[in-house]
């Protein structure tokens, strides 16, 4: 995994410029007392083409792009939660044996309970995708793929892609296209960030305009954003995964 592709791709997606980086991590570093929080943007350059920052440069990163600093080890190759498990071999004087991904099941519930869902749409984190089953994870590419939950009161897309559905969306096709689809299941879904959350929908594109077309079945409105202050396109909906029994997905080819 490229973590300055990430880290950049990350950035962009939540519409934040080099120039709020630097201001954020300057009233950090005041706060803090400690100039190392501070990153210019000659050092997030840095970052985005490879290097590594040090810890307290990652924090002020994780604060910065609005995610844990747990989460922004995993790019880099660092799992905080495998800490346990290898002070736990190097200190045993036998050999342990690693369990393999059936036995020891899945943190990640594909029976969706109200104890994961969340009534927005939202896209998984990095320690989210990890945890999905080998057959839905498919390619360690997280730069161009990602993947988001529908919320359980989320029903823009009706029976397309009900709530609690599990979809794929491909970052690289990010850009609406139109065609003269036959029917509303031809129609491109795109995955949209905006000021109110995310939704995946239709969408239509005049100028600078961006129009957020829910399913004619839903109880979501038309809404129109400006890009890319108040919206940008994450990518296109790609697969999708529908909830049809306990514990249970639906594939459904998009």
């Amino acid at each position: 995994m490229d973590s300055g592709k990430w880290i950049r791709s990350l950035r962009e997606v939540r519409l934040i410029k080099p120039s709020d980086v630097e201001r954020i991590t300057s009233e950090i570093a005041e706060q803090k007392g400690n100039p190392e929080f501070y990153v210019p943007h000659s050092t997030l350059a840095g970052i985005e083409n490879g290097s590594i920052p040090s810890i307290h440069k990652l924090f002020s990163l994780a604060t910065c792009l609005r995610v844990s600093l747990k989460e922004l080890l995993v790019p880099f190759g660092i799992d905080p939660e495998e800490v346990s498990a290898s002070q736990a071999e190097f200190e045993s004087d036998s050999h342990v044996q690693s369990i393999n991904e059936g036995e020891r099941g899945f943190r990640f519930q594909l029976n969706f309970d109200v104890n994961y869902s969340s009534q927005e749409t939202n896209l998984l984190s990095m320690t989210d995708f990890e945890n999905l089953p080998s057959f839905l994870r498919g390619t360690r590419d997280l730069v161009r793929y990602r993947y988001a939950l529908i919320g359980s009161e989320d029903d823009s897309m009706s029976e397309l892609l009900p709530p609690k559905s599990l979809v794929k969306i491909d970052t690289a096709q990010n850009t609406v296209e139109t065609f003269p689809w036959q029917t509303l299941r031809d129609r491109p879904m795109y995955l949209v960030w905006h000021s109110g959350g995310h939704s995946c929908c239709w969408c239509q594109v005049d100028g600078r305009e961006l129009t957020v077309v829910p399913h004619p079945l839903s109880r979501k409105p038309v809404r129109r954003f400006k890009m890319p202050s108040e919206a940008t396109i994450v990518g296109r909906v790609i697969n999708a995964w529908l909830p049809f029994g306990p514990g249970q997905l639906q594939p459904r080819a998009v």
